[in-house]
């Protein structure tokens, strides 16, 4: 079961493979033995599918006179798990501070 929607009808296999692991393919599973006896439920195992959504790179300009602030923001990226971000300024890595 996917969800708590079955996926397969009877089936004499011990596995469930899923060949190209896909987003829609997230979520809890569970598997269900069946004969005349009854039924056993196995706990739920939850999958998680990594992925990281389109990154459109595009440059910013931002003018501001000394001692103000600059804010530069990036578009919002879907992905799992949440993408880490570093900023460079000049081609060396920013290191976070109370100023940036």
């Amino acid at each position: 079961m996917h969800n708590d929607s079955e996926l397969t009808t009877y089936a004499s296999e011990y596995t469930y493979t899923i060949p190209s692991l896909r987003r829609p393919d997230a979520g809890f599973y569970r598997c269900v033995v069946r004969n005349r006896m009854g039924a056993l439920l196995q706990r739920r195992s939850e999958v998680q599918v990594a992925y990281m959504g389109d990154f459109t790179d595009k440059e910013q300009w931002k003018v501001v006179a000394q001692g103000q602030a600059a804010v530069l923001d990036f578009p919002p990226i879907d992905s799992c798990p949440r993408p880490q971000v570093t900023w460079f300024r000049e081609g060396h890595k920013i290191i976070p501070s109370s100023r940036m």
